[in-house]
């Protein structure tokens, strides 16, 4: 058995954990080495049990789900059969993307946190303002909680399978919002969100704001308690 070399320490939840072991063994995500991630695994729980660090119901389902699959990849497979580990694998996926986005953010923050910039509009004399960061992350967090109030109740599980999801770049969301904006002056913020159908692409464009938006080439302008956003051209 390899030895535990990852610091003990306290993950937010299980995906968190499985993410720095698979970084720590520098292993595809997309084919996960069940029997030697699970092994890790089991043994940094019982680490934390000798040092009483307290171990949520979540770290305790996720072993046993890790269980469950070595398990099932020892059967032998039956034609169409889906990978056992393909579950597991679009959950790590996600919950990647999101942390990157944290990342992003907490950088796009500390840099333009409270700075402002003026460009005008020589159309119509408005001045549009580069707002500070942090109001679109409040405006997206808007978004966010009223997606998920909208989603139906379901059972609840450790994680759930992402069907026919695809994986959209950060830079395919920057053509596609440039394309909008030079349709359409003054495109409420909200819209741009429109038709996204899952929680990595919704972050996929929200990032993509956020690049133009640090770059100056979109322009964020406040009007009452809406949000537009706006192409900044070349004069």
């Amino acid at each position: 058995m390899d030895s535990l070399s990852l610091k003990i320490e306290q993950y937010e939840g299980p995906l968190d954990l499985l993410l720095a072991l698979i970084s720590k063994h520098k292993v595809n995500i997309m084919d996960i080495p069940i029997s030697k991630i699970a092994e890790q695994y089991i043994q940094y729980i019982d680490s934390m049990r000798v040092l009483n660090m307290e171990i949520t119901s979540d770290f305790i389902a996720m072993a046993a789900e890790l269980m469950l699959i070595k398990s099932k990849l020892l059967l032998p497979k039956q034609e169409g059969e889906e990978d056992p580990r393909q579950p597991l694998v679009d959950a790590l996926l996600e919950h990647q993307r999101a942390v990157q986005a944290a990342v992003f953010l907490k950088k796009q923050s500390e840099l333009y946190y409270d700075r402002f910039t003026k460009e005008p509009d020589a159309g119509d004399g408005i001045y549009i303002r580069l707002h500070a960061i942090s109001l679109l992350q409040e405006a997206f967090l808007r978004i966010t909680e009223r997606n998920e109030e909208n989603q139906p109740i379901v059972e609840e599980k450790l994680f759930k399978k992402i069907e026919n999801e695809r994986y959209f770049t950060v830079d395919e969301k920057i053509f596609s919002l440039l394309r909008m904006l030079v349709r359409r002056e003054n495109y409420p913020f909200e819209e741009v969100f429109n038709g996204v159908k899952s929680k990595s692409e919704l972050i996929a464009v929200f990032l993509a704001v956020l690049e133009t938006v640090s770059k100056g080439r979109v322009g964020v302008i406040r009007e009452k308690k809406q949000i537009y956003l706006t192409l900044i051209r070349d004069k």
